[in-house]
């Protein structure tokens, strides 16, 4: 995974505008104290810092994230005083006690191998009858269409590609799993739900050429294809959502988990 971190860029022409659209849904889920203060961890470049202080004009949003990269692209891309970044570990949170009013997560606890030490700093960093709230994409059952759908066909043309597929290192991607971790580090009041989104695309080449970064599992079994072989996927992935007709766009569908609970007291 080191390379998804490491490129900010291609991360936001990967991940990242999907991040951006997925934030207000997460936010209107998880619930926004205007006047409070916000943290963000794992903020990435900046997605849900900037939607959390879009709707909550009076509020200071904290964004903090391990990857220096990441950091220095929010930094740059920040116009708005009330937001501010962090270098930090979401292991070993840097912020006293009860500093902060919500605590939110948004597509980051599937990478995190302690979770529960993870969840456990944002419930401490977060104030008595605060909110904590994280997101992950669900991974279960083909609903993130822009995964399932590139692995089927790479495996169909290369059942080697099976074990990148059933890649059991992502966390918390499937149904209950964050709810019985927000139950487990003592939140009240835990809710879980999915929420759906649909990934537009503009061309074929709006989903192929960030494949070609390098950015995630994904990207990073395309990137080492053979160019003959990559060739071949490429041709498969089109004919899937073109159905041999001319360039011109379509949608996948997208689902990501969610849970939230309050702070004891």
């Amino acid at each position: 995974m080191a390379g998804m971190f490491s490129n900010a860029a291609a991360y936001d022409g990967y991940m990242g505008r999907w991040s951006a659209k997925l934030a207000p849904l997460f936010l209107d889920f998880a619930g926004i104290h205007d006047g409070g203060r916000l943290l963000d961890v794992g903020c990435g470049t900046g997605a849900l810092c900037r939607a959390a202080a879009e709707a909550a004009p009076r509020s200071e949003v904290v964004g903090v994230d391990p990857a220096q990269a990441f950091i220095e692209h929010a930094r740059a891309q920040c116009t708005d005083p009330r937001i501010t970044y962090d270098l930090g570990d979401a292991l070993n949170l840097s912020y006293p006690d009860d500093s902060f009013d919500q605590s939110l997560s948004l597509l980051v606890f599937m990478f995190i191998p302690q979770g529960e030490r993870a969840a456990g700093e944002m419930r401490r960093v977060t104030r008595p009858g605060g909110a904590v709230a994280a997101c992950t994409w669900d991974s279960g059952d083909g609903k993130m269409e822009l995964a399932s759908t590139f692995w089927e066909e790479a495996v169909r043309l290369d059942p080697a590609a099976e074990a990148r597929r059933a890649d059991k290192t992502l966390r918390y991607n499937r149904r209950g799993e964050l709810g019985a971790l927000w139950k487990g580090i003592g939140l009240e009041g835990v809710e879980e739900t999915a929420i759906g989104m649909r990934m537009e695309f503009a061309s074929f080449g709006d989903y192929w050429l960030p494949l070609q970064r390098e950015v995630g599992p994904i990207g990073t079994y395309a990137k080492g294809l053979s160019p003959e072989a990559r060739d071949a996927l490429r041709g498969a992935l089109r004919a899937r959502f073109l159905g041999g007709g001319p360039d011109g766009p379509f949608t996948l569908r997208a689902r990501a988990w969610a849970a939230r609970g309050t702070v004891p007291g």
